[in-house]
Order: structure tokens, then C-alpha cells, then sequence
């Protein structure tokens, strides 16, 4: 789109059955999309004479990398073993951030998809999330993530420690952004899956 809200240029993005988090690296010109996948697989086990089916779902997510004629330049995250890869963003020196709405983590990594390191782990404790969503950061490289399982929106450092609780009285937050005159945006969901809020925060 342009800044007018025109759209510019349309693409198609293979289904997967889940939902997925798109950001753009403007210092390489990059389009990000975090995915995970639901792989059913068949265990058949034969105890005298009898077959017994069980099915073994296994998630896959990944982060995949594209140009802006959505030709395909890497795939990275699958190593680390993310469970729910679901909203993403890349701060001002190029690092790609992703939370973990399955195993309550954010993840790390530079411009070329090198894991950096991991923060988080399940809990409603200082440093804690569960089930994070949006996440975006600030101008001075702070990280905002939309703690939806513990209702609050958390900010850390860009190491990953914990720096404070911005707002703890929210229902169900859903995703993070910052607006051009440094306002945090925050959306809400009050009635899961149909009724939302926007909150704008002057001071956070």
C-alpha cells in the first residue's frame, strides 16, 4: 500500500491452516512471514493380531524471507524448534523478533536468519509471558510484547531482560505498534474472536 492507503502490488501466500505474521525489512527491502503448519502423522501399532491408529500431529513453524516480486530468498527458525511462530517484527538494526504464542518464548535472530538468542519462558512473573503475541519496538530499541495470557503488555531491553509492565488491565491484548509520533498502539481483544478495542498510549 502506499501511505494513502492505495494499493500498490498483490501477492498469494501458500495456505497452511494457520495464521501469520507478515513484517518488512526496509533495509534490505524484505517481506517476513512467520507460519506454522500441522502435520498429522499415522502410528500404527499391532499388538496380537490387532492394528491400532493413532495420529501424531507434529507443528513445524519457520520464518520465510521474500523480495518484493515474492521470489523466495531463505527460510530460517525451524531449528529452535518454534511451536507457534505467530506475529513478527524487525528493529531499527535489522533483527528479526518472533513470539512464540505455544511455548510462551520471543525469539531472536539477525538480518541473515542466524539465531541470536531467546527470552521468556511460561508464567506471569517479572520476565515471564504466555501465549505473547504482537510485538514491536520503540525508537530507543526497547522490545513491547503483548503478554495476552497474563493480560499486560511487557517491555524488555534489546538483550531480552525485563524492564517494566506497561499496562497490566487489559483483557486480552492482541498485537503492538508504534505510531510515527512515538504513541504505542495497542489492540484488544474483549470478546474473543468477535469484539475488539484500539488503545493509543501517549506515555508508556
Amino acid at each position: 500500500y502506499t501511505k494513502q492507503g492505495a494499493v500498490l502490488r498483490q501477492f498469494e501466500v501458500s495456505y497452511t491452516g494457520s495464521k501469520k505474521g507478515f513484517a518488512v525489512n526496509t533495509r534490505r527491502n524484505h517481506i517476513l512471514v512467520s507460519k506454522f503448519r500441522t502435520v498429522h502423522r499415522s502410528i500404527h501399532v499391532e499388538r496380537s493380531g490387532n492394528c491400532t491408529v493413532f495420529s501424531d500431529p507434529k507443528i513445524f513453524s519457520e520464518v520465510e524471507v521474500f523480495t518484493p516480486d515474492w521470489t523466495l530468498v531463505r527460510t530460517f527458525g525451524e531449528e529452535q524448534e518454534m511451536k507457534v511462530s505467530s506475529y513478527i517484527t524487525v528493529d531499527g538494526e535489522g533483527n528479526i523478533l518472533v513470539t512464540d504464542y505455544g511455548k510462551h518464548f520471543v525469539y531472536v535472530y539477525n538480518e541473515d536468519g542466524q539465531f541470536l538468542f531467546k527470552f521468556g519462558e511460561e508464567g506471569s512473573g517479572e520476565g515471564q509471558l504466555k501465549q505473547p503475541r504482537g510485538i514491536c519496538t520503540d525508537r530507543a530499541g526497547n522490545i513491547i510484547v503483548a503478554d495476552s495470557g497474563n493480560s499486560r503488555v511487557e517491555m524488555f531491553d534489546k538483550t531480552g531482560r525485563f524492564h517494566k509492565h506497561i499496562t497490566t488491565d487489559m483483557k486480552g491484548p492482541c498485537a503492538v505498534a508504534m505510531a510515527t509520533q512515538g504513541q504505542l498502539v495497542v489492540t484488544e481483544n474483549v470478546t474473543v474472536g468477535r469484539d475488539y478495542n484500539v488503545s493509543i498510549l501517549k506515555k508508556y
